[in-house]
């Protein structure tokens, strides 16, 4: 291919495509339709989740009273222990499908955008929600343990399409249509979305529950995935040129799938001067992200738990607990999150030139050495000058990275932890509302974590790299309901439930103590492995 010449009045940055430029000047009204794509699928998804529980217990009851006598006008005939504990273990189960089938649909869901494209991947990931809502229906019609079984087999279709693949390729997607500076904000209002979709989700579902029955909630849900699917086709365009391609024999083997692992493994890196060294950032990132889910993931539940438990909630009263907790989270993840990563790269970006300025200030006999060896600007400094005039924001967009996101990830997990460990001294129900509404503020450390591994992997690494995080995500949740679970039981059984709150305090302060020393790679540096694939990409 012919290179394209270049003369002294070509253009310093190149000039992305038209169609790139098109999609950023329109990356507003995209966002936003990102965003509203996201409030849809998370009321979606969040529609059935009161009613699952409901239904699980109630199919508990029918199954247990086929074998038991027991009066069918009481309205406690339920209530007894043997029911609510298979309804326990039952809705244990699904939940335990949810989140092991939700890997899987994360390493499908990656391979499917290399595949298909970004939007092709997203539709299909809320489209087999849908067809799983549609199979828990027909349990729900048919009711009792058969009824149980196929709720629970239901759960296999997740690796088609859930939560996981669904969130993975629609923040593909949006860090396909803004710039690369605006990606982390973005990130940040996407996940703001999901949590306003789940508080009126929840609502929602609630409400149908009590007012429609349980078998309502169901088929309101499939009517919104599909109306999701619709919403997404007509008002998404297709950013497939921006996914990264490669040729369809790697796609199809299984290192493709195995790529977000690959990420972990320290790699060597070669400077500007030529020296190589092995850089640790995105392993120690990703170990410092498992620790902050793991530290503050069962935050949530661990809520409901204690205000049932230790204040004696009602559900109602544990219903607007979460809603309201998931509610100020996403107003926060929306509106405020991005302001501050703005406020803060400004703030760190003048201290960085100030810390410059002095540095050039102690060198005054360099500068005179150089005015002296060149006292007349050669061609190429004439035209590197107007470097040094570029808007704030072309500098920042072309240079990064922007170091202020790895910092904030770093501090808000500290932040969180502190705010986690004075919940422990909580005795009061009105404290337990407060504490719902304070922990959301410490809240953005996943998007934060996404955008700074966006920045510390190579562009063709995108989807791999948002897959990586994801990953350890998922597993920390995992990991995170079983350790948790059983450390508040633990400390349940001899009164003193409160001191889980400072084990979540003690693991986000491990997680800080990782962070501290994630590290980008220096300025100018470049992978080893990129530049062996250029030259042999060359020798072709």
């Amino acid at each position: 291919m012919a290179s394209q010449s270049v003369t002294e009045t070509s253009p310093l940055l190149a000039q992305a495509p038209p169609d790139v430029e098109t999609r950023y000047r329109n990356s507003r009204a995209l966002v936003l339709a990102a965003w509203l794509t996201a409030v849809n699928v998370a009321i979606s998804f969040s529609t059935t989740q009161v009613a699952l529980v409901y239904v699980i217990e109630q199919f508990c009851c029918e199954d247990y009273y086929k074998t038991h006598s027991g009066d069918p006008s009481d309205p406690n005939r339920c209530h007894v222990p043997a029911i609510e504990a298979r309804a326990a273990r039952e809705f244990a189960l699904v939940a335990t499908g949810t989140t092991v089938f939700g890997v899987c649909n994360l390493f499908f869901t990656g391979w499917t955008i290399k595949r298909f494209g970004v939007k092709t991947a997203l539709i299909l990931s809320v489209f087999w929600p849908a067809v799983r809502v549609l199979v828990q229906a027909i349990g729900v019609e048919i009711g009792a343990g058969l009824g149980i079984i196929i709720i629970q087999l239901s759960q296999i279709i997740t690796i088609a399409g859930g939560p996981v693949g669904y969130t993975l390729a629609l923040n593909v997607y949006s860090s396909s249509i803004v710039e690369p500076h605006q990606r982390t904000s973005t990130l940040g209002r996407l996940s703001g979305g999901p949590m306003l979709g789940q508080a009126i989700g929840f609502l929602l579902g609630g409400f149908l529950s009590d007012s429609a029955g349980l078998k309502a909630p169901f088929h309101v849900a499939i009517g919104l995935f599909l109306l999701s699917c619709l919403y997404i086709f007509i008002f998404l365009p297709s950013v497939e040129g921006e996914v990264p391609t490669r040729d369809k024999k790697r796609i199809n083997s299984l290192s493709a799938f195995l790529a977000p692992l690959k990420l972990y493994i320290p790699s060597k890196w070669i400077t500007q001067d030529g020296r190589t060294h092995t850089e640790w950032g995105v392993l120690l990132l990703g170990t410092g992200a498992f620790l902050g889910v793991l530290a503050t993931g069962y935050i949530p539940t661990l809520l409901q738990l204690f205000s049932m438990n230790v204040l004696h909630f009602k559900p109602t009263e544990n219903g607007w607990l979460i809603s309201l907790n998931c509610a100020v989270r996403g107003i926060f993840l929306t509106f405020i999150f991005p302001h501050i990563i703005d406020i803060g790269r400004k703030w760190f970006d003048k201290k960085r030139k100030r810390d410059q300025t002095l540095e050039t200030e102690e060198a005054p006999n360099q500068i005179v050495d150089s005015s002296i060896s060149s006292p007349v600007p050669a061609p190429t400094e004439i035209i590197g000058q107007p470097t040094t005039t570029q808007s704030p924001s072309k500098v920042t967009e072309a240079e990064g990275p922007f170091h202020f996101d790895l910092l904030f990830v770093t501090w808000s997990i500290l932040i969180d932890g502190v705010l986690t460990g004075f919940a422990h001294l909580v005795t009061q129900g009105w404290q337990l509302y407060l504490l719902a509404v304070i922990l959301p503020f410490a809240s953005g450390t996943g998007p934060a974590a996404k955008g700074t591994i966006l920045q510390m992997c190579s562009p063709s690494q995108r989807v791999d790299a948002l897959s990586a995080i994801s990953l350890v995500e998922q597993l920390a949740k995992l990991v995170t309901i079983g350790v948790f679970g059983a450390l508040f039981a633990a400390f349940a059984t001899i009164g003193r439930a409160e001191l889980t709150f400072l084990c979540n305090a003690g693991v986000a302060l491990l997680a800080f103590l990782v962070l501290l020393f994630a590290r980008y790679p220096p300025e100018g540096s470049r992978r080893v492995a990129e530049l062996d694939d250029a030259q042999t990409a060359e020798q072709a």
